[in-house]
């Protein structure tokens, strides 16, 4: 029962952030004069982020235990995501009194998962390639697309602050069911890239979520190391 939850979540968070290299698009950053909005900015951050080929992400709470899936709580996620068919997802899970880790890996076409008992990587039920099962529509663009009221935050010579709201919803793909409201975030866009390098989602995505002021209650995602080469290893090798 453990294990096989830990393995849903585990695909369930790479699905969602490896879906933004799923296509291939490029956007030229030559020139930003023309870019005036915070909604042309998110949008142009959008399809910045179809183009790149690998990156490392981060997802951590604050003043949260973690984010609650049925019995287990993930309380981090860290991952190397690459266009070529390879990524690496490890995760740390809270289930009672236990702290287990755990992993998803896909190396040429196969897939593993750490088993949280033994520690030990083992063939996964996936035999087919994970791009196989991506969609396009709920990657980074989708998800930056259903940010309403857009405004700058803050701004400085390296980056876009940009504030706004959006329906808890858009982030199902990454933590399961939500509830039906809305929540702030704050994301934080490379001007000179154009790449989302940090987000913190702020305010109760699913029922599990308790606090007095659901305002504190944060998700940070980041992310990192663009572009570079990643060489993931079978892990049963």
């Amino acid at each position: 029962m453990i294990r096989n939850s830990i393995y849903l979540i585990l695909l369930a968070v790479f699905l969602s952030s490896v879906a933004s290299i799923a296509c291939k698009s490029k956007i030229s950053t030559s020139d930003t004069s023309d870019i005036k909005t915070a909604a042309e900015i998110l949008n142009s951050t959008g399809i910045a982020m179809q183009s790149i080929s690998s990156f490392k992400f981060k997802l951590t709470h604050e003043n949260l235990q973690g984010t609650r899936i049925g019995d287990l709580i993930l309380s981090e996620a860290n991952g190397t995501i690459s266009s070529d068919n390879s990524m690496l997802l490890e995760g740390k899970f809270i289930f009672g009194n236990l702290t287990l880790s755990s992993g998803f890996s896909t190396v040429g076409g196969n897939s593993f998962f750490l088993n949280p008992l033994t520690q030990n990587w083992e063939m996964s039920e996936i035999s087919t390639s994970p791009l196989a099962f991506f969609d396009a529509q709920k990657g980074i663009q989708n998800i930056l697309s259903t940010i309403k009221y857009p405004e700058f935050a803050s701004d400085s010579k390296k980056y876009w602050n940009i504030e706004g709201f959006m329906p808890s919803s858009a982030l199902s793909p990454l933590i399961g069911d939500t509830i039906n409201n809305d929540v702030k975030v704050i994301v934080w866009i490379d001007k000179k890239s154009f790449y989302l390098t940090r987000a913190v989602i702020s305010g109760k995505l699913n029922k599990y979520d308790d606090s007095k002021d659901e305002s504190i209650i944060q998700r940070i995602i980041s992310l990192s190391r663009f572009d570079e080469k990643v060489i993931i290893e079978n892990p049963l090798k």
